[in-house]
C-alpha cells in the first residue's frame, strides 16, 4: 500500500511546469500575479513551437472569469460575469502574429439572457 501511495505522489509531482525549450515555452504553465489581497491565475499548456493549445483558464480569487480553448489557427473565448454566468461567446482567429475577434461574439446579461450580438469578418490571413 505504501508503494502506491509513493507511486502516485511521486506521478502528481514529477510533471514538470512552466518549461522552456531552446527558448520556446513548452508543455503545462501556470502564471500567478499576486498583491496584497488577491490574485490572478492563469493555468495551460503550450505545443512544441510555443503556441497555445488544448484548453486554457483564467482566475481572480478563485472564481473562473475566462476560458479560451485552442485549436488553431482559431480561439474559442468564453467570458465570465462574477456570479458565474457567461457574459460573451466568441472566436478568435491567429494572423500576422495577433489574434482578432471572427466570426459572431455574443453578450448575455447576468441571467443568461442574450442581450446582443456582433459579427466580425476576417481582415487577416491566418498563419500556419
Amino acid at each position: 500500500m505504501r508503494f502506491y501511495l509513493f507511486f502516485l505522489l511521486f506521478l502528481l509531482f514529477s510533471c514538470k511546469i512552466n518549461q522552456t525549450k531552446d527558448g520556446v515555452r513548452v508543455g503545462k504553465w501556470k502564471y500567478v500575479n499576486k498583491d496584497d489581497e488577491n490574485w490572478n491565475v492563469v493555468k495551460g499548456r503550450y505545443d512544441k513551437k510555443g503556441n497555445e493549445i488544448g484548453i486554457w483558464k483564467f482566475f481572480y480569487n478563485d472564481t473562473i472569469y475566462r476560458l479560451e480553448k485552442y485549436y488553431y489557427p482559431y480561439c474559442v473565448n468564453v467570458l465570465y460575469h462574477k456570479n458565474g454566468e457567461i457574459n460573451r461567446v466568441g472566436k478568435s482567429i491567429s494572423a500576422e502574429n495577433s489574434w482578432s475577434k471572427y466570426g459572431t461574439w455574443y453578450t448575455f446579461n447576468e441571467k443568461g439572457q442574450l442581450t446582443d450580438s456582433v459579427t466580425y469578418e476576417q481582415t487577416k490571413t491566418p498563419q500556419n
